[in-house]
C-alpha cells in the first residue's frame, strides 16, 4: 500500500495542505480560503454554487467558508440579477490584497515542501502532475 501512487499522492496532498495552512495562519486564512479568493480575484464572476462545484466543495461547507471570508471583509455576496436565490461572489479590496499576500506565502510553502528535490526534479514533478490532471 505504501508504494501505491494514489496513496503517495494522497499523503503528500495532506502534508502540503497542512504546511500551507500553517504558513497561512498568520493571515487568518487556510489553503481552501485562498483557493476561493484566487477563484474570485482571477476568474469571471460566478455564483457560490458554481464556485463550490469548481472547487469540489459541498454546498454546506461552501456557505460556511464564504460566511467566514465575508465576516473578515474579504468577499461580498451580490444578489444575482436574474435569480433571487443565487449570489455572485466578488472580492473586496482587502480580499485582493490578502490573496496576493497569501500567494507570496504559498511560494515559500512550495519551496519548503519541495526542498528535498532539485529544481529540475520539481519541474518534472509539476509537469507529470499537470499531465495526470488534464487526462
Amino acid at each position: 500500500m505504501r508504494d501505491r501512487i494514489s496513496f503517495l499522492l494522497y499523503r503528500n496532498a495532506i502534508t502540503a495542505t497542512a504546511l500551507a495552512d500553517e504558513i497561512l495562519r498568520e493571515l487568518g486564512l487556510t489553503a481552501r480560503a485562498v483557493g476561493i479568493l484566487t477563484l474570485v480575484t482571477e476568474g469571471e464572476p460566478m455564483t457560490q454554487r458554481a464556485m463550490g462545484a469548481t472547487l469540489g466543495i459541498d454546498k454546506s461547507t461552501m456557505v460556511l467558508l464564504l460566511d467566514d471570508l465575508e465576516a473578515k471583509g474579504l468577499v461580498n455576496r451580490i444578489r444575482h440579477p436574474e435569480d433571487r436565490r443565487a449570489f455572485f461572489i466578488e472580492p473586496t479590496a482587502a480580499g485582493i490584497s490578502a490573496q496576493q499576500r497569501a500567494l507570496a506565502l504559498l511560494e515559500e510553502c512550495e519551496a519548503r515542501f519541495l526542498g528535498v528535490l532539485t529544481h529540475d526534479e520539481a519541474d518534472q514533478l509539476r509537469d507529470l502532475l499537470r499531465r495526470l490532471h488534464t487526462q
